[in-house]
């Protein structure tokens, strides 16, 4: 009698890598999908944290940070370089130690140390990583000269084009103005029905090659300022597209201390996670961007972004939300509250 062998057959071992490998595909998505969830769940808790750190602020002075302060150590020139709400609200969010040695005498980048010979104080600080700006679904800012901490949200100008603009508030302002601030009873269509904060996305820091979920285009072609139709907004957004591959910004969201749309200023003029690359009027500028434009919240979550209302709730919104309830959303006192 010949002895029996036992084990596998070639067949038998191939039928049985097909069936992990199937078992595996099915189970890669759910690990990510996991993994996501819970990425998303630690980036709602900071925009929680984030709100209630605003709030925090508004008990103790009665008002709510302007999202860029006056800078009055230099000649009129420099009145964008005055601080930010993000550093403003340092204190509630449990980072005094860097609140205190913020120079307030001194711009919110005063002595970049390749500008100035003198020791670096602010400049560094803007640097600084906090866990509570960054979003873990986001990477970290590429840079290879400097270590950026980098910045994941941003406050809520309105729905207005010119949110850049000193005017003061306009029917479309949001809760966040420049040079202005603002108190509770001034968000008039209802705290739970406006915008105060959301997600940005950080700039990749390569001005050579076009990324449409993190970069800054110039030279806005729009009229108008307050509310703009959908054909408006989606004909200036492919214009944009086609400009900037000739001339974009790759740094937004660098350094949490700045006070501009891009780093961590936004609007409701367009929807979450636009298709088209955020665009601001004129090209030109240095950082992305210190001007008037359309500069939506953006996020790498599947489908939309974080955002904290003014009444200090968060929530979710979805990219695909109905444009004229988005922009009234960032509106905080247009007479038209939104019903989530």
């Amino acid at each position: 009698m010949r002895e029996r062998r036992t084990g596998f057959t070639l067949v038998e071992l191939l039928v049985v890598m097909a069936i992990l490998g199937i078992l595996i595909g099915l189970l890669l998505p759910a690990v990510q999908a996991a993994r996501e969830a819970a990425r998303r769940a630690r980036c709602g808790n900071n925009v929680k944290q984030l709100a209630l750190g605003f709030h925090n602020y508004h008990d103790t002075f009665k008002t709510f940070p302007a999202y860029q302060y006056l800078n009055r150590s230099r000649p009129p020139a420099y009145d964008w370089k005055g601080h930010g709400p993000f550093t403003m609200i340092l204190p509630y969010i449990e980072q005094n130690a860097v609140y205190d040695q913020i120079d307030f005498h001194t711009a919110w980048d005063d002595n970049d140390p390749i500008r100035d010979p003198i020791p670096p104080t602010n400049w560094v600080l803007s640097r600084r990583k906090i866990d509570t700006f960054l979003c873990p679904s986001d990477g970290p800012f590429p840079n290879t000269v400097y270590d950026y901490g980098g910045m994941n949200y941003a406050v809520c100008g309105g729905s207005r084009r010119d949110f850049y603009s000193e005017g003061g508030p306009v029917r479309a302002s949001g809760v966040f103005l420049r040079h202005h601030e603002t108190r509770i009873a001034q968000i008039r269509d209802g705290t739970s029905h406006v915008v105060l904060l959301g997600e940005i996305n950080k700039g990749d820091d390569d001005n050579d090659v076009v990324t449409l979920q993190r970069d800054v285009a110039g030279d806005l072609n729009m009229t108008t300022d307050e509310f703009p139709s959908a054909a408006a907004i989606e004909s200036a957004g492919r214009a944009c597209d086609s400009g900037a591959a000739a001339w974009h910004r790759s740094n937004a969201g660098r350094q949490w201390s700045a006070t501009f749309p891009g780093f961590v200023v936004f609007n409701t003029v367009a929807p979450p996670n636009w298709r088209h690359v955020s665009c601001c009027v004129r090209s030109g500028f240095v950082y992305a961007c210190d001007r008037n434009g359309i500069v939506p919240p953006r996020s790498f979550h599947p489908g939309g972004v974080q955002v904290a209302l003014a009444d200090g709730s968060a929530r979710f919104v979805s990219e695909t939300i109905d444009l004229q309830t988005w922009q009234h959303a960032g509106a905080r006192a247009d007479g038209n509250p939104v019903g989530w």
